[in-house]
């Protein structure tokens, strides 16, 4: 599989504080690539290098074969995507599609309004526009250039939960039927994992990790499971021989969650809740702090 980004010794430092401290990373062609990290972690400073905004200090950075930084023909194949709609927010939803749309010569961009249900609101002005409906505006005007590449910048970080899964569900099913890379920043990890096929973790300007969500949860060998038990004592003594152990009212283990399930069975342990390890596991794995306590 081809690489549509390729990052190697990227460092970026502001007067005397480091960004960006020698990350490197590659996003997968067709994938869905979480990019995820605590506030000021440097996921921002790192797309907006990616889509040639900004500049690094030293090393290199490739998207769809070229070097990003001022260069107006990478923005033919690529489209980006922000936390919120930055346009004059009088105008109407209508203006605003054909203006984006006369910018890459394309002549009816009614095709986009349909596909995304804006007909409706095609007269309404921007501001007028709850959030969910304004991401899906800009998600629609970033098609207008037919990318193979769309970069987005916690997308859904101001969107209540059923417009974060409603933008969430457009962005497979365009990864799926229309074959577009999605690199996605967000802090917000349950929805994120539920959709990215690939994850880079960043943490205090350092890459964590860059794999598969499954590599990275560990899914590939094993499965790390948490577990809400009646009884947590009796759980451990049945779970000997997969290492468990008590993590404040759950167990934890690691291994093939069918045989772990029936040796609770016959140890007569009621399970109350049982989960694979999730995002926020693996982040505290790899840094030793919990991804929620740095959100602030």
């Amino acid at each position: 599989m081809s690489r549509v980004i390729e990052v190697f010794g990227l460092t970026k430092t502001f007067k005397r504080s480091v960004a960006l401290q020698d990350i490197s990373f590659s996003v997968e062609k067709g994938s869905i690539t979480g990019f995820i990290g605590p506030n000021g972690s440097g996921k921002t400073t790192t797309i907006k290098i990616l889509s040639g905004l900004l500049k690094g200090d030293k090393g290199k950075v490739s998207v769809l074969g070229m070097n990003p930084w001022d260069n107006p023909k990478i923005r033919e194949r690529m489209s980006i995507i922000f936390d919120k709609l930055y346009f004059p927010q009088l105008n109407t939803v209508e203006d605003f599609i054909y203006d984006i749309a006369s910018i890459y010569e394309r002549v009816d961009p009614d095709d986009i309004i349909d596909e995304f249900d804006l007909g409706r609101f095609r007269k309404r002005k921007l501001a007028e526009l709850s959030a969910g409906y304004k991401q899906k505006v800009q998600l629609a005007s970033a098609l207008l250039n037919d990318p193979e590449l769309i970069i987005a910048d916690e997308p859904t970080a101001n969107l209540d939960p059923t417009a974060r899964n409603e933008f969430n569900s457009i962005i497979t099913n365009l990864n799926k039927n229309k074959g577009i890379t999605f690199f996605i920043s967000s802090h917000i990890l349950s929805e994120l994992e539920r959709v990215i096929t690939h994850v880079v973790m960043i943490d205090r300007g350092k890459i964590v990790a860059s794999s598969s969500v499954n590599a990275f949860l560990g899914e590939e060998i094993e499965d790390k499971l948490v577990i809400l038990v009646d009884k947590p004592e009796d759980a451990v003594k049945a779970l000997k021989s997969y290492e468990a152990r008590i993590s404040g009212a759950y167990v934890e283990v690691k291994g093939d969650i069918k045989g772990i399930v029936n040796a609770l069975d016959e140890a007569k342990v009621k399970i109350i809740m049982i989960r694979r390890s999730s995002l926020d596991d693996a982040f505290l794995e790899r840094t030793g702090r919990n991804f929620q306590d740095n959100l602030q």
